[in-house]
């Protein structure tokens, strides 16, 4: 039996695979389980970004992370700008760096996905797929349709924005050692603030379109997530108008 972690780009899954490697508590398709200490759900096995739910065999588990779908683009979009420097070092592809080129900012990029001109729409919507961890999430997983009848091997779905709570909700479940944290320098870099943000409206609508899939996974998750006890529900209404008023 065993426990594969879909790593979807710029959600935090990067400080889960640090320290499940360094600790020695997973393993991946070239090394062997051996020694690796079982999780109530087999051992932890982890995977490229390209592997998706879809790779995930019959009768074994999985467990994800996912981001609001705006800022996972812009960190992608600034972490690919630099190459992912200066944690790492991946040279662009051909298609980025045409990209890059082409869209210097994120509102040139946005903004030639906003256009109503069809050529200039599909020159933006190729760059979009062209940048690594730009493309949906919703390609590594599967729309709720599709998830909802796998989830009872979905062990357990962690949120960037709640990762250090997920995590330690993730080590119990697992059993892994409650001293196990994530690595300082990962959970810094998740709460890093990309250069600039500002899109002006088209541009926002036009990502919000991009990333409709994902939003509508993001929110079905959001509710599993409510349900298992792996998050808060939402205040009510009359609650949250008494926190704005203070």
């Amino acid at each position: 039996m065993t426990l594969h972690f879909i790593h979807i780009g710029k959600t935090g899954g990067s400080a889960i695979k640090h320290i499940l490697r360094r600790s020695g508590r997973a393993h991946w398709p070239t090394k062997p389980p051996d020694g690796i200490p079982e999780t109530p759900y087999g051992h932890i096995q982890l995977h490229p970004h390209r592997y998706k739910l879809k790779d995930v065999p019959e009768g074994e588990y999985a467990f994800f992370c996912l981001r609001d779908p705006i800022d996972r683009f812009f960190s992608a979009w600034y972490s690919r700008a630099t190459e992912g420097r200066p944690r790492y070092y991946f040279p662009w592809s051909d298609g980025e760096r045409h990209a890059y080129e082409q869209y210097p900012t994120p509102q040139a990029l946005v903004g030639a996905l906003a256009s109503a001109d069809e050529e200039t729409h599909a020159h933006a919507k190729r760059a979009m797929n062209s940048i690594q961890h730009v493309s949906p999430m919703v390609r590594r997983l599967a729309p709720p349709e599709k998830l909802e009848p796998q989830l009872d091997r979905i062990v357990y779905i962690a949120k960037q924005e709640t990762l250090d709570q997920d995590w330690e909700n993730i080590k119990v479940l697992l059993q892994l050692p409650p001293r196990l944290w994530l690595p300082k320098g990962f959970a810094a870099h998740k709460r890093d603030a990309p250069p600039d943000k500002s899109l002006d409206r088209g541009g926002r609508e036009a990502l919000q379109r991009y990333y409709a899939r994902d939003y509508k996974l993001v929110r079905y998750c959001d509710q599993v997530r409510i349900d298992r006890g792996w998050a808060p529900p939402p205040p009510k209404l009359g609650l949250l108008r008494r926190l704005v008023r203070g």
